[in-house]
């Protein structure tokens, strides 16, 4: 099970099928799918699905948490740690590694949440899942997910096709890891 995480300013919470809701209104909104989804309309069903395929890798201390503010009022995002996905298929050396995920409500962004969100999930990541490393795959428009990535450490491995736009792929060693 993914455990609760606690940073300066936010909780993170493992994702439960209540915050369906918060999720797709996150997810729906375009500029937060424009590369989480790769700017596909997300139904409720579809959001439902992703949900519940993050829920499953819980089994495995995988998943997804919600990002909410300290004070609990609301989700704010969600963050995560999943097996790699479709970019294995244009990168074949993701196969079998984990990528840190992070999506928060633009209203909220240049404002430090993404950083410190994914900052805890990399510690846990490399804390209690005891990972070797993380890899990492953005849409190379997106630079401030490239930004996020170097700031954190990660270095970049190269680029490939996608589905979209061509791709960044990271890596980040446990070793490596600087200290936040």
């Amino acid at each position: 099970m993914l455990p609760e995480l606690q940073t300066e300013r936010l909780t993170l919470r493992p994702a439960a099928e209540s915050d369906l809701d918060a999720l797709w209104a996150l997810w729906t909104d375009p500029a937060v799918r424009r590369f989480l989804f790769d700017d596909v309309a997300v139904s409720r069903e579809r959001a439902a699905e992703v949900l519940a395929d993050c829920r499953a890798q819980m089994a495995d201390g995988l998943g997804l948490w919600v990002i909410l503010t300290r004070d609990r009022q609301r989700v704010i995002g969600c963050a995560g740690l999943m097996p790699v996905g479709m970019a294995v298929q244009y990168e074949p050396r993701l196969a079998g590694e984990v990528e840190p995920l992070v999506a928060l409500d633009p209203a909220l962004w240049h404002q430090g949440f993404a950083t410190e969100a994914l900052a805890a999930a990399i510690g846990y990541a490399f804390g209690p899942r005891d990972l070797p490393r993380l890899a990492g795959v953005t849409d190379i428009p997106n630079e401030a997910s490239h930004r996020l990535l170097l700031r954190l450490g990660f270095e970049v491995l190269g680029e490939c096709d996608g589905p979209t736009h061509r791709m960044r792929t990271y890596r980040l060693m446990a070793t490596s890891r600087p200290q936040h």
